[in-house]
């Protein structure tokens, strides 16, 4: 078992990687990946830059290249459902593309019902360590969607209705369909940076802090898979 780590942003690459031990770097495709482990786990790290297709092309990469078997994404996203405050956590039950037609997609393996699924096995650890209480802020699981723009007001509402997700960011779905047609898990791991009452400014003020969250978050799933491929 090998675990791809990807975040979207250097602020989220920097918040994630001091809980990781790092022994190789090697840059590919202009992206510098991080190999290394995290409790005898071993991993590769990238930050992809934003939006679905980077994200996509750092999942193959480190697939192809890296032969990593399981992809968490990790980082900030936009609160869309109410209960979500800033800083709490969002794990993907399934994910989905906002802005794209699913229709459109048939041509690869096709997500069911328009939604790429999240791992049971990743989920299932996440679960028990919020039920133990060990995530430093509130949990939950539920739909994310992926699109190419910051949703502030202006699209929210039409999201929500037709989604109803538990938050929005760019890049999640895009690494989740990369992940669907080469048979790897997957999981995004995100905290709320932003709610529509804080608009744009809460990202701007949150956006450290909410991947620091996230990071941590990441660091307690991956030490429960770390400890879970030892006890196998």
């Amino acid at each position: 078992m090998k675990i791809g780590l990807l975040c979207a942003m250097k602020s989220e690459f920097d918040q994630l990687t001091p809980y990781l031990h790092i022994m190789k770097e090697t840059e590919i495709a202009r992206t510098a990946v991080l190999e290394g482990e995290i409790d005898g786990l071993p991993i590769a790290v990238a930050a992809t830059g934003i939006c679905k297709v980077n994200a996509a092309i750092t999942a193959q990469m480190l697939i192809d290249k890296f032969g990593v078997t399981h992809i968490l994404m990790v980082g900030v996203a936009g609160g869309m459902d109410p209960r979500l405050g800033v800083h709490a956590l969002a794990f993907s039950q399934r994910l989905a593309q906002h802005d794209v037609n699913p229709l459109w997609l048939r041509h690869r393996p096709a997500p069911e019902g328009g939604y790429f699924p999240g791992d049971p096995w990743m989920l299932g650890i996440c679960k028990r360590l919020n039920e133990a209480g060990r995530f430093l802020y509130p949990a939950f699981f539920g739909t994310m969607v992926s699109g190419e723009q910051f949703i502030a007001e202006e699209g929210r509402r039409q999201i929500i209705d037709a989604w109803h997700p538990l938050c929005v960011d760019m890049e999640s779905a895009g690494a989740a369909q990369a992940c669907l047609a080469n048979d790897i898990p997957f999981l995004a791991i995100r905290a709320i940076s932003d709610t529509a009452e804080t608009g744009a400014q809460g990202f701007e003020e949150n956006e450290v802090s909410a991947a620091d969250a996230a990071a941590s978050a990441a660091a307690e799933v991956l030490r429960a898979m770390a400890k879970e491929k030892t006890e196998d």
